[in-house]
């Protein structure tokens, strides 16, 4: 037992390092062995397997089902946005500070987009943004378009960090709009930036691309009260 799992951790968490090893072959939705065979094949109590079994889930490596068992998770980020949210929470971080994140990350996210996008991108950012002109009376619709910009220029950069980053922070995002009717009150300058972002990337124009993304992530920096509280007199002003 010693030799298969390592002498140096605890049981749960060494066989937890073993099956995640595993977990990374597979492909989301696959099932893993039950607990009675994994207890069987590794010559562990089913305690050590279900202890084995939340640290995974806590790894955002798998999911736990009645009947099912332990299936492989979809690798989302979700983990990430709950802590975005916690931080908040905690008033250990604020929106502002949040914003401040998005600015070190997607300016030069678009930068390496405008460089490496495919036409495919091109034809994701327009779609992106035909669904948000089209949905500036519809809170919900136009925020998923919104959001999904986002994210559709993190994959255009060619860096699957930016995407692994951007996805839990657009999680958050679409949380923290929901609350704050304040949200519609920038539609139409959302509009017209995005619009922006997607004609510098599809150019291929780092420098213009950098500039737009920049613009953009600053407006809402400079207008984050409005946008999560609502503040119609300010936004009339």
């Amino acid at each position: 037992m010693t030799d298969r799992l390592g002498p140096r951790k605890r049981l749960p968490e060494s066989l937890a390092d073993t099956l995640q090893e595993e977990i990374l072959t597979l492909s989301p939705g696959d099932r893993l062995p039950t607990e009675t065979e994994l207890a069987e094949r590794f010559d562990v109590s089913r305690t050590v397997v279900r202890e084995t079994a939340r640290l995974l889930v806590q790894r955002g490596l798998v999911t736990v089902k009645p009947g099912r068992g332990m299936t492989v998770a979809e690798f989302d980020g979700r983990l990430i946005a709950d802590q975005y949210s916690l931080l908040l929470r905690l008033s250990h971080g604020s929106f502002d500070q949040l914003q401040e994140v998005r600015l070190v990350l997607e300016v030069e996210m678009a930068v390496f987009a405008a460089a490496r996008r495919t036409e495919q991108h091109v034809a994701a950012m327009r779609e992106a943004n035909e669904r948000l002109e089209a949905a500036i009376d519809d809170p919900e619709e136009f925020l998923d378009a919104d959001l999904t910009f986002h994210e559709i220029v993190a994959e255009a950069s060619g860096n699957p960090f930016f995407s692994l980053m951007v996805r839990p922070i657009t999680g958050f995002l679409r949380d923290a709009y929901r609350k704050g009717p304040g949200y519609s009150v920038e539609a139409r300058n959302t509009v017209q930036e995005h619009h922006e972002i997607a004609e510098a990337i599809s150019a291929g124009d780092p420098s213009r691309a950098r500039f737009a993304m920049e613009n953009h992530l600053r407006r809402i920096v400079r207008h984050s009260h409005r946008l999560l509280a609502g503040d119609t007199e300010t936004a009339s002003a």
